[in-house]
């Protein structure tokens, strides 16, 4: 297998215009979440491992108040460096720091690079081949757009989960649970890609093994969460880390709602007012449910750990009752590796589909819009924009239609997978 340090000239070049892409915009930029990142940082600067006490942003600093913080601590962590690096930067809910929006987006787009490199490290067959797959992710209009426009930061996730899996792959298991555990710790939403590879370890590895190796997982997520709990915000914590961030409700604005049901019964209740959002109550059940069957096909039947960690995710993405677009981002790489080992061309080509297809969601949104959101604003950016058709609104059925073709696509990806009766032709690993 190709190592890192021997990659050729051509990915190497790839790797550096794919970080000018990046980089060219990140300054110019800033989606909602940037500026009460910059206030997280800030509370997390001023209190330390007491900041879960703050996490539900009520105080005057953030920008939006009561847009609490939901995640693990990794973030937390980045936060904190990004703002080392740049302390006297600024942000409100009119106003973003050039500095501010180049430094935070900084550990998320090194993170796409890696993912770049990892992905051609992966791929097996020729130089072409793992050129292609690598630049398939690394030219991705939707990591682009995520990493260095709107400044989410799924990317570093979809790192140490992909890592993770390929690790488990080349049965690596102790770094491999390590990474794992690095992902959940970034964002919860991994472990449905998780539990499937852990169900096969379970059986691969054995009882004994499994556990052994499971305390390394376990490790990862005590060091990264007992340092917040010893001051007492044992329950603040768990608030943030375990619970989803929103309760089911109508997804507004549908430009932004990736749900298929969610969006389909918000536009319903848009159009004829009809009050269904009780409905999106069950989609955790049957999230729950699907991700248990998933489990158990996976431990009774199935040893190809790349296509059921795909598999799990993308019933996270069919039966969420929220999805946002980047929460897409994490099975991206997986899609791309999963295809590159496909023996049958249609399978190939629905499986980049599949890794393609959030990327043309940006054709039908004004990409433009968040070089204007804050001050101060970029207009220059915009007629480049416009002539890639990246400035376009469409009317809400057109979203809502959007969200059901990925439910649809990532539904039949699912039950490919673990219908073990014509299960995915992919190359043994």
């Amino acid at each position: 297998m190709t190592r890192i340090h021997d990659v050729s000239p051509f990915l190497l070049a790839a790797l550096i215009i794919a970080a000018l892409i990046r980089f060219l915009v990140a300054p110019f930029s800033a989606g909602p979440d940037i500026p009460q990142f910059w206030a997280f940082a800030k509370v997390f600067q001023s209190s330390g491992i007491d900041f879960y006490r703050y996490a539900d942003a009520t105080l005057d600093i953030f920008p939006f108040k009561g847009w609490g913080f939901v995640y693990p601590p990794v973030w937390l962590l980045f936060l904190g460096l990004s703002l080392a690096v740049v302390p006297g930067s600024f942000a409100s809910s009119t106003v973003v720091d050039l500095s501010w929006r180049l430094a935070m987006k900084v550990p998320i787009i090194v993170a796409d690079l890696i993912l770049g490199i990892l992905l051609y490290r992966a791929v097996h067959g020729s130089e072409t081949k793992k050129l292609m797959f690598a630049c398939l992710w690394l030219f991705n209009p939707t990591a682009w757009y995520e990493s260095s426009i709107f400044g989410q930061f799924d990317a570093i996730a979809a790192a140490f989960l992909f890592a993770s899996v390929v690790l488990f792959e080349e049965r690596r298991y102790g770094l491999s649970f390590i990474l794992a555990g690095l992902a959940f710790m970034t964002k919860q939403h991994t472990l449905m890609a998780l539990a499937p590879m852990f169900a096969i370890g379970m059986r691969r590895m054995g009882w004994r093994h499994f556990l052994q190796k499971s305390v390394l997982f376990l490790a990862v997520i005590a060091s990264l969460s007992l340092p917040f709990l010893l001051t007492g915000n044992a329950f603040s914590y768990a608030r943030s880390v375990l619970l989803p961030g929103q309760k089911p409700g109508y997804q507004y604005p549908l430009v932004y709602a990736f749900s298929g049901t969610s969006s389909v019964l918000t536009y319903l209740h848009a159009v004829f007012g009809w009050e269904i959002a009780a409905l999106m109550q069950l989609n955790l059940p049957l999230l729950i449910v699907g991700l248990l069957v998933a489990v158990l096909v996976s431990y009774l039947r199935l040893d190809r750990v790349a296509e059921s960690s795909l598999a799990g995710f993308l019933l996270f993405v069919s039966l969420s009752y929220q999805v946002n677009y980047q929460y897409l981002v994490a099975y991206i790489p997986l899609a791309l590796l999963v295809a590159s080992r496909a023996t049958r061309t249609m399978l190939k080509g629905f499986t980049v589909l599949l890794a393609l297809f959030p990327a043309f969601w940006l054709w039908l949104f004004d990409v433009s819009f968040w070089f204007r959101y804050f001050q101060p604003e970029n207009d220059q950016v915009t007629p480049v924009l416009s002539l890639l058709g990246l400035t376009m609104y469409m009317p809400d059925y057109v979203y809502v239609c959007f969200a059901l073709v990925l439910m649809i696509l990532s539904l039949a990806y699912v039950l490919v997978t673990f219908d073990t009766t014509c299960a995915i032709d992919a190359k043994d690993v």
